[in-house]
């Protein structure tokens, strides 16, 4: 049975759709927002942004017209939502107190979107992610609540280290082994990149340069083939991974062991990785069949020509499908991705000599491009997550390429994200998360 029937029979038997809430009205959010509302069984019933301007164009470009402008009062927006309208409130960590069966989170900001996670998990209510970077920072912890408190906490649909899981997945149900993981990244890294040499294809993206610096510096790809490694336990091969350019015809001869001709030393088994070239906007997943039977079937079928096989998924298409976590944590009451290993580390690099004294930017800022490494190595350097770089002040210079520790900074362990981060070790360092 697919999604869709499911939900039309949810909505059949309780009277109305799913309530959904999304925190974040943004490029993202406002084509969620969009998605959400063609999709059968779900509604978007509130939003939340600190712009109110921009959560009620998002609501009226995705056909809604009966928009109840809330702000903080949260009896209104109750009201609203019972009504069958569409309530727009400016704090999202309110969102769980408004009778909500989901709330999704698009805000782009690490710090918030834990947050919300953090506060939806001990509301008992679920809730989505599609800022990658606060899972990559404190999933393990937020995964463990929910799972442990009955609510679903979940990374969402369309990215690729979600999309890459899928492949993962049905590689093993079809008992086939797993060699290589990994995205296609459209361009090549300009690790030293700022957000002035990316104005102008920003502008004609719609993007904020920041934002779009945070691919072309090569951090988003670290990001997310870090959360792929932590929710499959799958590590990365060397840091940073090897990102060669590989044209898709041959992944399957190239991302193998060096023994059978590839690129890869698989001391460690099976790994994670990206490549430039076609691959991109796709996923991959290269499997090794063990069997002479399945392999000769598999030869005959056309995947390729044995042991080695590629699994392609050619597109992800982002806040299109993202709905799609939504349908399945409603419907049978479990995440699509979580980060529950903590096998890899995304660090910060500077981009450029840094003085001391200065306060750090964000990801795809002035300061500092992420580089993934086994997270034990991270540890054992007293390296600081990318995570929690934001807003810490540089106590020492670092020359251009250095890695940023713990003992280069003064971090405000007062913020909720850096406190979750620490919670987070110290449960790792006691065996009891990771």
């Amino acid at each position: 049975m697919g999604y869709t029937k499911a939900l039309l029979e949810r909505q059949q038997e309780l009277g109305r759709p799913v309530r959904v809430g999304v925190v974040g009205a943004g490029q993202m959010g406002s084509g969620l927002i969009a998605s959400i509302e063609r999709a059968p069984g779900l509604a978007v019933v509130a939003v939340a942004d600190i712009v109110i301007d921009k959560a009620v164009s998002a609501l009226r470009n995705a056909g809604r017209e009966d928009v109840v402008v809330a702000d903080t009062d949260l009896a209104a927006a109750e009201q609203a939502i019972r009504d069958g309208r569409a309530a727009v409130v400016s704090d999202g960590l309110r969102m769980p107190g408004l009778p909500v069966d989901i709330v999704v989170e698009v805000s782009g900001v690490p710090g918030i979107a834990a947050q919300i996670a953090y506060t939806c998990i001990t509301h008992s209510t679920d809730v989505a992610l599609m800022t990658v970077e606060a899972d990559i920072t404190v999933g393990p912890l937020l995964s463990s609540m929910a799972n442990a408190g009955g609510s679903v906490y979940t990374v969402m649909r369309g990215d690729e280290p979600v999309e890459c899981l899928k492949l993962v997945e049905y590689a093993q149900d079809l008992g086939l082994e797993v060699v290589c993981v990994g995205k296609g990244k459209n361009n090549v890294n300009i690790p030293h990149g700022m957000p002035e040499d990316n104005i102008e294809d920003a502008r004609r993206k719609g993007m904020n340069p920041r934002m779009l610096t945070e691919f072309t510096d090569g951090t988003k790809t670290q990001l997310e083939m870090t959360a792929l490694s932590n929710a499959t336990g799958i590590p990365i091969e060397v840091d940073g991974m090897h990102g060669r350019e590989i044209p898709l015809a041959e992944l399957a001869t190239k991302l193998v062991p060096r023994a059978d001709g590839g690129i890869l030393e698989f001391d460690k088994g099976p790994c994670v990785e990206y490549v430039t070239g076609d691959v991109a906007p796709g996923v991959f997943c290269i499997v090794k069949s063990t069997s002479d039977v399945v392999t000769a079937e598999l030869d005959y079928l056309r995947l390729g020509h044995g042991p080695y096989y590629l699994l392609h998924r050619p597109w992800h298409i982002a806040s299109i499908e993202a709905h799609l976590s939504i349908y399945e944590a409603v419907t049978t009451g479990r995440p699509d991705f979580q980060s529950t290993h903590v096998t890899t580390e995304v660090v910060g690099r500077a981009k450029t000599d840094l003085a001391a004294g200065l306060t750090f930017e964000g990801m795809g800022g002035h300061h500092f491009y992420g580089y993934a490494m086994p997270a034990d190595k991270a540890r054992e350097l007293n390296l600081v997550p990318i995570g929690l770089l934001q807003h810490s002040k540089l106590k020492v210079g670092k020359k251009v390429d250095e890695m940023i520790s713990y003992d280069d900074i003064e971090l405000d362990r007062a913020r909720p994200l850096v406190a979750m981060r620490f919670l987070q070790d110290a449960m790792v360092a006691r065996g009891v998360l990771g």
